[in-house]
């Protein structure tokens, strides 16, 4: 049987428009399909204190970890470390702070001779200003109560105080400027209340997860 010519060349014409436009529309059904986001990487664990860290900064020593452990701690979870503390009779059973109404003058706590002591012992000017712009907060909170009579029952109350109101307060600054207060202390009261701090820390330490 003869093959009409006109016919062949309609017929591959048609079968070339049909593959040219089927290839053309295959991407378009392509692009429809939601694109695949990939998984945000994890972030990576807070590097926290160990044991050890813990006992060099009660030594003295500078370790910016102790600051991790009080990083968006809420005032639940805090008060939960706080009975932790109490039950294991670091810290007596029953606290209060000192109570006195109205704020207290900044130049009182400007004028205290343990607040110009450290402020000679900090030779950097720049840490003397963020450790005790940290303690006069403090201060404020413990309604004037002098650091030099400070025990860590009122570290602890101040600390509660600036989480519960949401106050912008270096807690690094503000331990390390009491530990430093304690250590320069000739009194055994200093040595016992640096050593209580470091066991309460212990205990937040313990409980705190990456």
């Amino acid at each position: 049987m003869t093959t009409d010519p006109a016919k062949s060349e309609e017929n591959g014409t048609t079968e070339d428009k049909t593959r040219s436009e089927t290839a053309v529309e295959q991407p378009q059904a392509q692009s429809s399909e939601p694109a695949t986001e990939e998984p945000k990487p994890e972030p990576p664990p807070r590097v926290l204190p160990s044991n050890e860290d813990i006992a060099a900064w009660a030594a003295g020593a500078e370790v910016k970890s102790i600051g991790t452990l009080f990083e968006g701690l809420k005032l639940a979870r805090y008060d939960a470390f706080c009975a932790q503390i109490r039950n294991k009779e670091i810290l007596p059973q029953h606290w209060q702070v000192i109570t006195e109404d109205g704020a207290p003058d900044d130049r009182v706590f400007d004028g205290l001779p343990e607040i110009g002591n450290l402020r000679v012992k900090y030779a950097d000017q720049e840490l003397a200003r963020r450790r005790l712009g940290a303690m006069k907060i403090a201060w404020r909170e413990l309604r004037g109560k002098r650091p030099g009579l400070w025990q860590v029952g009122d570290l602890v109350a101040a600390i509660r105080r600036i989480i519960q109101k949401e106050i912008e307060v270096d807690i690094y600054e503000l331990l390390s400027g009491t530990r430093d207060l304690w250590r320069g202390m000739t009194l055994p009261m200093g040595k016992e209340q640096v050593e209580i701090l470091w066991a309460a820390l212990a205990v937040i330490r313990k409980g705190t997860k990456k």
